[in-house]
């Protein structure tokens, strides 16, 4: 009945991308496509067509390495679900691969609880993607190689250790028309070589936040640490405007002058400088309720306090700085210091709770069902 219940829900949100297919690895939770760790899911997917969508059940066991080789919509059913059946959607790893006759660009990702990294595999590059409310414990690859980089990638409203291109100097090529938005960045942002690559409203916790790093746009974010340094190796012919770090020091004395601006001059080899304006060093952002600076806590409320110097109209947008302002506000699963504010749901209808109320009936008699839902916007 759980089953039945979900799939009807799904299937009134995301009729519009064609047809749906349900994967589970869990045998209590049956669905169209079962077996156990990727089983079920490489079947839907081989049974799917370009457009299709592809639904995974959250599961107390791990999907493994998926690979995707077409244009898909593939939602998990949150990494944290705020739900009575309380279960994510895990996968250790989620590949794109693409050759000559396959591809899988201009899919979309969200809903799953990544162990390891996303990354683009193949003999071709996967472009156009969106990655949204996802958590990724390790890193997101937009290369195979160095001539061999994405292009057009979203990625909003996730949590992340580290997303990187493969430009490993000034003078390399980068992936680029890249948007990362309203993401909660535990590590860094390294090696992108373009003005086409957008790095807006998210908030960076730890040091070594930026990392071999030219000629982007870094707008309206947070960068919070208790020791270290924002920059590392080169950061240079980048545009920072509003952004809001919590430590005086941006870049290291060896390498940047002056050390406590983000429009600093690199010194070493090459020179070359970073410019903008609006930007705040040494001040504390005053979010409403976040003990450590220095690590991800899902009981943490990263909104600004009313007095904050990064609220509405700081930004260049007129927004809040920062994961909750901007064309992306991070999306609350559940009330704050819950442990589900930042576990948000993917953007579906989904059943919350079910309650049978009359388990056992006669022959041709009425199961009473009582159905929770909610829309995640």
């Amino acid at each position: 009945m759980k089953t039945y219940l979900i799939i009807i829900f799904t299937l009134f949100s995301i009729a519009a991308m064609a047809t749906v297919r349900t994967v589970s690895n869990d045998a209590t939770r049956p669905a169209q496509f079962n077996g156990a760790g990727s089983t079920g899911f490489i079947a839907a997917h081989t049974a799917s067509s370009a457009g299709d969508t592809i639904y995974v059940y959250g599961s107390p066991f791990d999907y493994g390495n998926l690979t995707i080789s077409k244009r898909l919509v593939v939602i998990g059913a949150g990494y944290g679900p705020n739900n009575q059946f309380g279960q994510p959607t895990r996968a250790s790893q989620i590949s794109l691969f693409r050759d000559g006759s396959t591809d899988p660009s201009g899919s979309i990702i969200t809903g799953f609880f990544i162990s390891g990294i996303i990354n683009c595999t193949g003999t071709l590059i996967t472009n156009n993607v969106t990655l949204f409310r996802n958590r990724i414990n390790s890193y997101i690859y937009l290369y195979i190689n160095s001539s061999l980089q994405a292009t057009g990638w979203t990625i909003y409203n996730n949590i992340v250790f580290q997303i990187l291109a493969n430009a490993t100097s000034r003078t390399s090529a980068s992936a680029t028309n890249i948007l990362i938005s309203n993401n909660i960045i535990t590590g860094s942002v390294t090696n992108f070589n373009s003005n086409a690559v957008l790095i807006d409203h998210n908030l960076f916790l730890g040091s070594s936040n930026l990392y071999s790093l030219w000629n982007a746009v870094i707008t309206n974010n947070i960068f919070v640490r208790s020791s270290g340094d924002i920059f590392s190796s080169e950061v240079v012919f980048n545009t920072f405007n509003k952004n809001i770090s919590l430590q005086n020091t941006i870049g290291p004395a060896s390498t940047y002058s002056p050390t406590n601006i983000f429009e600093s001059t690199y010194t070493s080899t090459g020179g070359g400088s970073n410019s903008g304006s609006g930007n705040l060093v040494g001040t504390n952002p005053l979010f409403v309720n976040v003990p450590n600076n220095n690590t991800y806590d899902a009981t943490y409320n990263y909104r600004l306090q009313a007095g904050s110097p990064g609220k509405a109209p700081f930004s260049t947008d007129g927004s809040d700085a920062g994961i909750y302002g901007g064309s992306y506000p991070f999306p609350s699963g559940g009330t704050p210091g819950s442990g589900f504010d930042t576990s948000a749901m993917p953007p579906i209808p989904q059943v919350t709770a079910v309650n049978i109320q009359n388990a056992t009936i006669a022959p041709n008699g009425t199961l009473n069902v009582q159905v929770q839902g909610r829309v995640n916007n």
